[in-house]
């Protein structure tokens, strides 16, 4: 992965995906994404109890590559059709991965999360964030509009009034406001950010791997699904889950008032 991304085990089955390119906040350069992608398939074919992404230096992620746009070398600069088919979708393949981990993950967002990275980071199932940090979609403030889960995801995240001002003003905003708009699960400070994203993982680890890779599926579609959609979409799961070995070990756990031991395949 170039040194780019680090990928290491902060506690057994849990695995921390590091973008450790500080230097340069992190920026989605080519590189950058292609190191990100490269990580999320080893996960993916050999997927932990959950996953805490985060960043080195004082970026979680920077966003896009923004040189790339006035680079006339990059093939990006002055062209809508590169901009919107070849780099932004290569962002949102890297973001959907993310999101597709059949397992919980985690943003660890210890610096500034803004444009991209705050795509990123809302493309995790959870974040938890450092007091110090910032997060927001400053888009607009360069003549640009998000387009990698910005405006797509972030409105079901925290409704319509609170993702309109986001976006449509550029502001980012502090910790404290993005616990109370919805949008992380725990504000920290920088020291403690490690702990309480493991801390988060942890939650996971006492659950069955195939039932919860099948109820985060299961969420995900339902989510546009209208309800009889939805329904099928859950007794599917239910199927799925129930026709497992780990689902009668729970059972049988439940019963023998013990810790279920589920083995991870």
């Amino acid at each position: 992965m170039d040194g780019l991304v680090r990928l290491d085990w902060p506690r057994a089955e849990v695995a921390r995906m590091v973008m450790a390119h500080g230097a340069a906040m992190n920026t989605l350069t080519w590189e950058m994404m292609d190191a990100l992608m490269s990580a999320l398939q080893q996960l993916r074919h050999a997927p932990p109890r959950a996953v805490i992404v985060t960043g080195e230096g004082r970026a979680f992620c920077g966003g896009a590559h923004l040189k790339y746009f006035t680079d006339p070398g990059s093939g990006l600069m002055e062209n809508p059709q590169a901009v919107r088919d070849v780099y932004v979708r290569r962002i949102l393949e890297v973001f959907n991965a993310v999101q597709a981990l059949p397992c919980p993950v985690v943003a660890a967002i210890n610096g500034h999360a803004l444009g991209g990275g705050m795509e990123l980071a809302i493309a995790c199932d959870f974040r938890v964030m450092s007091r110090s940090a910032k997060i927001g979609q400053p888009e607009v403030r360069h003549g640009l509009v998000p387009g990698g889960n910005g405006i797509q995801q972030l409105v079901r995240l925290i409704g319509r009034p609170r993702a309109l001002d986001m976006v449509l003003s550029g502001d980012a905003i502090d910790g404290e406001t993005a616990l109370a708009y919805g949008l992380v699960s725990e504000v920290c400070d920088a020291e403690n950010l490690e702990a309480a994203a493991l801390r988060m993982a942890a939650r996971f680890l006492v659950c069955g791997p195939q039932a919860v890779a099948a109820a985060k599926r299961a969420v995900l579609r339902a989510e546009s699904a209208d309800k009889p959609e939805a329904d099928e979409i859950a007794l599917d799961a239910v199927y799925e889950v129930f026709s497992t070995e780990e689902s009668h070990e729970g059972l049988r756990a439940f019963v023998e008032k013990r810790r279920p031991s589920y083995a991870v395949d």
